[in-house]
């Protein structure tokens, strides 16, 4: 089969791969959890300005990411998938980025490295999809998949106003700042300048062309403007809690060590950083010297800063990619590195299953996905190895362990759900009652209920939300947030109660009151009263 041809039917299959049982596990707390309902309850109620929580502001992240859930909801209605769709929609946003920038800025060396041929665009699609932290993004309910695409988009649209001079590219690369704004905050300002002021050097004006300025406040103003209305100090709130703690302080307790990203670089990008290892790079080729920076910089920038989660470091993997599509054709050493680590890591999960003791619950997920998936990476890893000559077979082989890996976790994702996820546990809920959950709140609760649920809570530690956590006192009271002193008085009616598997001294009083235990899940059990 031609190269070209190869390359082209096996991306058409990783994206394929990816679709793969998107729906195939319940929504996952806390993240999944919350921000789906957001999503279903923006989707319910219109408004497109607001996100809500239960009916309460949730004001923790911007708009974007939340109105396109809401939007996919609109068309398939609240379930799994719409949740996650977005996801994997920027996701395949971000290969096709990829794909067009290695296309018209990457040259490979043949293979006698005398003269440079174009590089392979299919190379960078599908490593850029191939990735294990791109594969795990794009199928979670969160936004990091969406800002990696408008922070990817900005900085190819730099590298274009240094290197060519050319206005557009800066004014496209401001309008996406724009929407990674609404999409996350301001760190979508921060790292495409942290990346290309540098790389401009005396070139620095040409990043900052009054249109592109002008659209990028015409992207966010709206949305700012509308929300600032409703909630006057909206700013404040962002600008001081949400982004200068969040990266100079420990108070969201997201802290970690300086090497905290290391490893997740190093397997989040795998098998591609193993290609690259002990590869010559020129750092004279201004593209390769900037894919460089696009890894080094963010990658410090994130380590300085006091909060860090694995997936801030997401917009690095199509960097990362495009080092490969550049040097695929001479990373022959690389390559059998790759393809040894992959076979040992097949080796591993498939060992693993004698050794590791794992709940119930997990057991018999986690020993299909280790057999699967071990057998894969094995596999793979092997072929890559005996045809480290030829390239392309190569390639094939080193993206399909993780190109299968959607569907080898899917077990394994089903069993951390009966951990992770209400879904069982409100089946047992009866549809025409209130629902009081006291002490007790996911995201995934109200999602499958479909229905608010009161929050009886002395601090809205349970919402998980720094907004309402720090304006308690200005929502306890309304109709889904109360103080505890609320519980007696809903003793008195016909109700659900959900509390905390381990709240003994609430769960005592349930029962001495007359409630019926309903159900038991991993984390919270469910008493009804029915006639109080």
């Amino acid at each position: 089969m031609p190269r070209h041809l190869l390359l082209t039917v096996w991306a058409v299959l990783a994206v394929a791969a990816l679709c793969a049982r998107l729906g195939g596990f319940p929504l996952l707390d806390p993240d999944e959890g919350r921000n789906a309902e957001v999503g279903r309850e923006m989707a319910l109620t219109n408004d497109y300005v607001m996100p809500r929580l239960d009916g309460l502001p949730y004001l923790d992240k911007p708009i974007v990411y939340f109105a396109a859930e809401a939007a996919a909801m609109e068309v398939l209605g609240p379930t799994e998938t719409a949740a996650r769709l977005p996801a994997l929609l920027f996701t395949f946003a971000m290969a096709g980025a990829a794909f067009w920038f290695s296309g018209r800025t990457l040259c490979a060396p043949t293979g006698s490295g005398a003269q440079r041929a174009p590089a392979e665009p299919w190379l960078a699609f599908i490593a850029t999809l191939a990735s294990p932290l791109t594969i795990a993004f794009s199928r979670t309910v969160i936004f990091d998949s969406a800002l990696s695409f408008f922070i990817m988009v900005a900085l190819m649209g730099f590298y274009f106003a240094v290197e060519s001079g050319g206005r557009a590219a800066a004014v496209i690369a401001w309008t996406a700042i724009g929407f990674g704004v609404i999409t996350k905050g301001p760190v979508a300002i921060a790292v495409p300048l942290l990346v290309a002021v540098p790389f401009a050097g005396r070139k620095i004006g040409r990043l900052f062309p009054i249109l592109g300025l002008v659209l990028f406040a015409a992207v966010i103003a709206p949305w700012l403007w509308a929300i600032s209305r409703a909630v006057p100090d909206f700013l404040h709130y962002v600008l001081v809690v949400e982004t200068t703690q969040r990266l100079t302080t420990g108070a969201l307790k997201r802290t970690g060590p300086p090497w905290y990203f290391i490893p997740y670089l190093l397997g989040g990008a795998l098998p591609w950083t193993f290609v690259l290892f002990g590869q010559k790079l020129d750092r004279r080729d201004r593209g390769i010297l900037y894919l460089l920076l696009w890894i080094a910089v963010p990658l410090l920038f994130f380590s300085l800063s006091q909060s860090k989660r694995p997936q801030y470091i997401l917009p690095l993997m199509p960097a990362v990619a495009l080092l490969v599509a550049r040097v695929w054709c001479d990373a022959r050493r690389g390559t059998r590195i790759a393809a040894a680590a992959m076979a040992v890591l097949g080796a591993a999960c498939i060992a693993a299953l004698r050794y590791v003791q794992l709940r119930d619950e997990l057991a018999a997920g986690a020993r299909a996905t280790a057999i699967s998936f071990g057998l894969c990476a094995l596999i793979g890893g092997v072929v890559a190895f005996v045809f480290v000559n030829r390239r392309w077979i190569s390639f094939v082989a080193l993206s399909f362990p993780m190109l299968a890996a959607p569907l080898c976790a899917n077990p394994l994702m089903n069993g951390l759900a009966l951990r992770r996820s209400t879904k069982a546990l409100m089946a047992h809920v009866p549809p025409d009652m209130e629902v009081i959950g006291i002490e007790a709140f996911t995201g995934s609760m109200a999602f499958y209920l479909r229905r608010p649920i009161v929050v009886v809570t002395p601090d809205a530690e349970e919402f998980t939300s720094n907004y309402l956590i720090r304006h308690y006192d200005e929502f306890a009271g309304t109709p889904t947030l109360q103080r505890p002193s609320y519980v007696d008085a809903a003793l008195a009616r016909r109700a659900a109660f959900i509390v905390r598997d381990g709240d003994a001294a609430n769960r005592a009083k349930l029962a001495a009151r007359g409630a019926r235990l309903a159900a038991v899940g991993a984390h919270y059990a469910i008493y009804t009263m029915m006639n109080p």
